[in-house]
């Protein structure tokens, strides 16, 4: 099942939780940030679970526990979560790029000028 996924996220998809569907739901321009965070949260929590990762209102969401027990709370572990999920906003999630919030069909989501471009000649506004 982690063969779908690029070799970068497959030890990330690995951290799911049992009863968890290993799912990455984010566009590729975000998995360099999935993969520092990653980095991050393994030295401060080598054991640590993901819930959930998805984007949602055009940021990161980033759900994961520092262990199984679920009163497990470290504050480094959130701040890491917490700081990844701000860079996304300002990250195109198409290619990686520096980006800005644009709300586009009612979506929420962080393009980089190129990429905007492309979606807006793709679906212009009605006139």
């Amino acid at each position: 099942m982690h063969e779908e996924y690029p070799p970068e996220l497959r030890r990330i998809v690995a951290r799911f939780a049992p009863g968890w569907p290993p799912l990455v739901d984010v566009s590729a321009g975000w998995h360099h940030l999935l993969v520092e965070l990653d980095r991050t949260l393994a030295t401060i929590a080598p054991g640590y679970l993901i819930h959930q990762v998805k984007q949602k209102f055009g940021s990161l969401s980033f759900y994961a526990a520092p262990s199984e027990d679920p009163y497990d709370y470290n504050e480094e572990f959130q701040a890491a979560i917490r700081a990844a999920e701000w860079r996304s906003i300002e990250t195109c999630e198409e290619c990686g790029a520096p980006a800005k919030q644009y709300v586009i069909r009612m979506w929420v989501i962080a393009l980089c000028d190129r990429h905007h471009d492309e979606v807006v000649d793709v679906d212009p506004a009605p006139g």
